[in-house]
């Protein structure tokens, strides 16, 4: 080779090597100021680059975050918690095979333990010999929007009411049907007793009048068969009583539902009897735990607390819902009937309710993770995973209380709301 030759040769590889620091510099000033979060890894998956948007989401620094492998720092499990394979995963994939992939909804987690919904594209990156040499994943936390959706297609309140208005319909219907069924009986009874007093009126007016009082006597024996007076003597009693209490259950429910739709138009706080929202509550969704569990009230003496009533009668449904659907799930085991404790006592300047349920208690596993959005263990159409969530931001941020658990697998589940009395 020509020493001209040779001089060209180092001119083109410097050139190269100029372009390649040029595209470096460019992919980085990408990362840095692109609006997206977007992440680098080099084909082991081990991460190169993060811009700041990437960075801030996931609540990472980038010392700590640098060389770290993407998949077991941000993509390691699904949604139940349960362990998502390194080669299920889409970056595994493109760095794989080359292939471009977009996901929507997936689960990210953050640094701190939590998780939030996902979108993402993760492509293919390559070198100059076009050899795949790791990916590019961009991705954007959808969680806000995914809240925004769910409340907009459908409002928590809705949401409850709608759940529980088949138990609302079927505790009217029970007591009104057999209200109905008893009037009718009174009504035929008091009917046969009217054609009876007649008789007895004209016996009295006849009862001179021997060669007649022979016959209407026979004519009162048959309709005193016909009246069954010993059986109307023993069920009329009961009716009236059934009915009376029939009439007191419809009562108890409307003035229930009243209170409950009552707590929900307020939207500022007002000082509010903490014992009235549990027993309205309890009401209205009488229906979902009373096949299910005995309920047991130890409700103490409470001040008034500032509080929204109908975002506190919310949180209240969500729970006691929850537990009823816990010991469900756990009767289909053993078919016992569980068993759901309310109590509300003052500590520490806090009002705390705490619902205890007799369930199956949750999983460890996913302990961390309940208060999540759209995060649920329930089968389609038991749940959207949005209550809990939303439960916690009307106790915790709305109300500068706490919302917590305390739960063990296979004996129960106790949920505390605090609220500080001022």
């Amino acid at each position: 080779m020509s020493d001209e030759n040779g001089k060209k040769l180092l001119q083109q590889i410097e050139g190269l090597k100029e372009t390649l620091k040029q595209v470096g510099y460019q992919n980085e000033m990408m990362l840095r100021w692109v609006n997206g979060a977007v992440i680098s890894v080099d084909r082991e998956g081990l991460i190169i680059h993060a811009n700041t948007v990437a960075l801030e989401t996931l609540r990472w620094s980038a010392e700590d975050f640098s060389g770290r492998q993407i998949h077991e720092t941000i993509h390691h499990s699904q949604d139940d918690g349960s362990e998502y394979p390194w080669d299920f995963c889409p970056l595994f994939a493109a760095i794989e095979d080359g292939s471009s992939h977009h996901v929507d909804g997936d689960v990210f987690w953050n640094k701190d333990g939590s998780s939030f919904s996902a979108d993402y594209i993760v492509c293919p990156t390559r070198n100059d010999r076009n050899e795949i040499v790791g990916a590019i994943l961009t991705f954007r936390n959808i969680t806000e929007q995914r809240m925004k959706e769910g409340k907009r297609i459908h409002s928590m309140k809705l949401e409850s009411i709608g759940e529980l208005s088949a138990g609302i319909a079927h505790e009217i219907n029970t007591p009104i049907q057999f209200i109905g069924n008893n009037v009718s009986f009174l009504k035929e009874s008091f009917e046969d007793m009217l054609q009876l007093l007649e008789k007895y009126r004209k016996l009295a007016e006849m009862a001179e009048n021997e060669h007649r009082f022979h016959g209407l006597m026979e004519e009162i024996a048959d309709l005193e068969d016909m009246a069954d007076i010993e059986y109307l003597q023993e069920e009329a009693p009961k009716a009236f009583e059934q009915t009376l209490d029939g009439v007191n259950r419809v009562t108890q429910l409307v003035q229930g539902l009243k209170g409950f739709a009552h707590a929900g138009s307020n939207a500022t706080k007002q000082d509010a009897d903490l014992n009235k929202i549990v027993l309205d509550t309890l009401i209205v969704c009488k229906n979902a735990y009373k096949y299910v569990a005995e309920l047991e009230t130890k409700l103490e003496q409470l001040p008034p607390v500032p509080v929204y009533p109908g975002d506190i009668a919310q949180v209240l449904v969500n729970i006691i819902v929850n537990a009823a659907h816990a010991i469900d799930d756990k009767r289909k085991e053993n078919d016992e009937l569980g068993k759901i404790t309310i109590e509300s006592f003052q500590k520490n300047g806090m009002i705390i309710i705490s619902i205890t349920d007799t369930g199956g208690g949750i999983p460890e596993n996913i302990q961390g993770r309940i208060f999540d959005p759209f995060f649920s263990t329930k089968e389609v159409g038991r749940g959207s995973g949005q209550g809990l969530a939303i439960s916690r931001t009307i106790i915790n941020g709305k109300h500068n209380g706490e919302l917590d658990f305390i739960s063990e697998r296979g004996r129960g589940t106790t949920f505390f709301i605090k609220l500080p009395l001022a």
